[in-house]
Parts: C-alpha cells; sequence; structure tokens
C-alpha cells in the first residue's frame, strides 16, 4: 500500500510546473525524484538506486500541459541526434517494462545532455534540464 502512495505522490509532484533552467532535486523515502521543464511539458525522473521498493518504481514520467495521464509514444530528441521512442502508459516510461532496451539509453541522454526535445501527440517541445547530473538510475 505504501508503494502506491509513493507512486501516486510522486505522480502528482511530476504534474507541477518545475523550473524551466535546471533539474530540480528532492528526496522522498529513499526515492529521488528529479523534475525539469516548465508549465507546458514537465520531465521527471523517479530513481530507486537502492530498490527500496523494487524495480517497480524508477520511471520517467511526462505532464503535458499539467496532464500526467497520457498514453501515448514519447520522442525524445537530444542534442547528439539520437532518437528515443518510448511508450507511455499514464505518462509513465517504467524501468521494469524497459520495452526494446530504451530505459539506458534514455536515462544517458537525460543524464549527459541540458536539452531535450520531446515529442508527444503532434506536439514538440524543449525542455531545458540545465546541468547534466549523475542521477542515482541504474
Amino acid at each position: 500500500m505504501r508503494i502506491v502512495k509513493t507512486l501516486i505522490s510522486l505522480a502528482l509532484l511530476a504534474s507541477l510546473p518545475v523550473s524551466a533552467f535546471a533539474w530540480d532535486h528532492e528526496m522522498e523515502r529513499g526515492v529521488d525524484l528529479y523534475q525539469a521543464g516548465d508549465a507546458d511539458m514537465g520531465v521527471s525522473l523517479v530513481c530507486d538506486p537502492n530498490s527500496v521498493y523494487g524495480t517497480s518504481v524508477s520511471a520517467v514520467l511526462i505532464a503535458l500541459d499539467a496532464d500526467p495521464d497520457i498514453s501515448a509514444v514519447a520522442t525524445f530528441r537530444f542534442p547528439d541526434l539520437i532518437t528515443i521512442d518510448a511508450p507511455m502508459a499514464h505518462g509513465r516510461i517504467s524501468k521494469a517494462d524497459n520495452q526494446n532496451g530504451i530505459w539506458e539509453p534514455l536515462v544517458a541522454g537525460l543524464r549527459a545532455h541540458s536539452a531535450v526535445d520531446v515529442s508527444l501527440n503532434g506536439e514538440t517541445h524543449t525542455v531545458a534540464l540545465g546541468e547534466p547530473l549523475p542521477f542515482s538510475c541504474l
């Protein structure tokens, strides 16, 4: 039950507008939450590096126009021209699902770049990530 409450809390946090200039980081109950974006699009990274809640918690969360409940394919385009198509279920790209091995390159791209273009539902948004961070996601 605690896992469900934690995931719901983190999903709600991911839907809030965050700074447009850098990743915001906080830790809640052993889980790292990194957030970047603006009022149009938010990108959050939830990391459970010590498997406190198991591998199913780590995820990338996307909120478009403050709506965190989108099921679609999100396309991430990084400045080095690497493109990753990631299927989302309810705004969530889960490490546990790792469809087509996208988890590692997606986290590596977010870890290495200061911006990313995210295309979703026919719209493309550039999300400023700020200085690259060594996320705790594995």
